[in-house]
């Protein structure tokens, strides 16, 4: 009773279970590659605007503390010196960071209820994480509510996105630390591999991968991210 009682809240209770209509393939290390795409190459990484507004206020405050033709007191344009050099380019650090939520690749484990998620930075560094199907939200287009998800259409009929698909996480880690109620985003620049069982991951149901073969054939890539570590 009481191991029952220690364990209960940490069983998953949901009827969002989706059976594909296909057998599922996993590759050696029991994952499916559903979704990728090079978020950093269809990305505006530099001089974006509004982020390159602050910009300005570097070489102005050279001029101001330098040349100063106010003649301002020598405590406000160091204060402005100092300041505009360290905080004007922090929008785009804001910026650069956003762009690690845009997913750079989606792989199914068995099982069906976790997926790991790979981002990629502007640098070219890859990171991954790993999230439970049932926390996720779907939002609508707008990105101002959370979607009917049976109601929602956010595939083409030729299966790939329609539009930025974006999605809640109520639980997510970035880079080793946990953070709630995080927002991903997938490109609609990217390709869908699997768009039956991606769209139902989208939309939060856990996967039937009680039918599936594991891929053997020795068709890995070298360097292929596709390890545990």
């Amino acid at each position: 009773m009481e191991l029952h009682q220690r364990t209960s809240k940490y069983l998953e209770r949901t009827d969002k279970v989706y059976k594909p209509s296909q057998t599922l393939e996993f590759n050696r290390d029991g994952e499916m590659l559903l979704y990728s795409c090079d978020n950093i190459k269809h990305s505006v990484v530099y001089f974006k605007y509004p982020y390159c507004m602050l910009d300005c206020l570097v070489p102005l405050s050279w001029y101001m503390f330098f040349i100063n033709p106010f003649a301002l007191s020598w405590q406000f344009t160091l204060s402005f010196f100092y300041l505009s050099n360290w905080f004007a380019w922090m929008p785009h650090v804001l910026y650069w960071k956003h762009l690690d939520k845009k997913i750079h690749k989606l792989f199914l484990l068995r099982g069906g209820k976790y997926v790991r998620l790979y981002t990629q930075n502007p640098l070219g560094d890859k990171f991954y994480s790993w999230a439970h199907i049932c926390e996720f939200h779907l939002l609508t287009e707008d990105a101002e509510d959370f979607a009917e998800v049976d109601d929602e259409q956010i595939m083409k009929k030729n299966g790939q996105l329609k539009y930025e698909v974006q999605v809640q996480l109520d639980n997510y880690v970035d880079h080793a630390i946990t953070v709630q109620d995080e927002i991903i985003y997938f490109m609609k620049e990217g390709t869908v591999h699997q768009p039956e069982i991606f769209e139902m991951v989208a939309k939060g149901y856990n996967i039937d991968t009680s039918d599936f073969v594991i891929n053997t054939e020795d068709n890995v890539r070298f360097a292929e991210p596709n390890k545990n570590y």
